[in-house]
């Protein structure tokens, strides 16, 4: 059975996570590796050019507390705005499948990928392999870039007080992360070379295990 590669994006907000896996994605050597989004399903209606399947699946809300009541998804439903949101066990199955996969996800989520207890816990009898053929990435900066990001990036609606409870929270799942995962740090002005370091241990992975 021919497995593929998981590659997880993570990090605290500001970090530069997105940034670092939109322009990861564009590389032309991963490219070639075919990797595909983990796409969540949502029980919103789709806007205008999204498509069933490809930024997201599009269920009714009744259809995503079913898949929640028989085990079908991989983790709590979670609210963002006015629509609902969690990610299929079907999605990370794709892996058993051959396919590659990029997922980008909390620290929290991400802490429990790259300790080994979320496969242990979902995919019981396939767990080891799953395990052993995902590379999780943990997007890193200073806390002092950290915090000069988010305050352009929400302008007025910058609340400090807020930022250190999330922080206080996720302190637990950073410190797994810095042992477990591999540190890229997102410098200011230094994306290129992010982003080149996260091709260059992605294909390193990737033909480490295809041997």
């Amino acid at each position: 059975m021919e497995i593929g590669i998981l590659t997880v994006f993570t990090g605290a907000s500001g970090a530069g996570k997105d940034s670092v896996m939109d322009e990861f994605l564009k590389s032309p050597s991963i490219q070639e590796l075919n990797l595909k989004k983990v796409v969540t399903c949502t029980d919103r209606p789709p806007r205008p050019g999204e498509v069933d399947g490809v930024q997201y699946h599009f269920l009714t809300g009744d259809k995503l507390q079913e898949m929640s009541k028989t085990g079908k998804l991989v983790e709590q439903i979670t609210r963002t705005g006015t629509s609902n949101k969690a990610t299929p066990k079907s999605e990370i199955e794709r892996l058993l499948n051959g396919e590659n996969l990029v997922w980008r996800i909390d620290p929290s989520r991400a802490a429990e990928v790259a300790s080994g207890s979320f496969f242990k816990h979902l995919f019981q009898e396939t767990a080891g392999v799953m395990q052993k053929h995902t590379l999780v990435l943990f997007i890193t900066a200073p806390k002092e870039v950290i915090n000069d990001r988010r305050k352009r990036r929400d302008l007025d609606k910058y609340n400090p007080n807020e930022y250190r409870a999330r922080d206080e929270q996720e302190r637990p799942h950073l410190e797994i992360l810095v042992k477990k995962a591999l540190p890229v740090e997102n410098l200011d002005g230094k994306l290129d070379e992010a982003v080149d370091l996260a091709v260059k241990s992605v294909v390193a992975f990737n033909n480490e295990i295809k041997k």
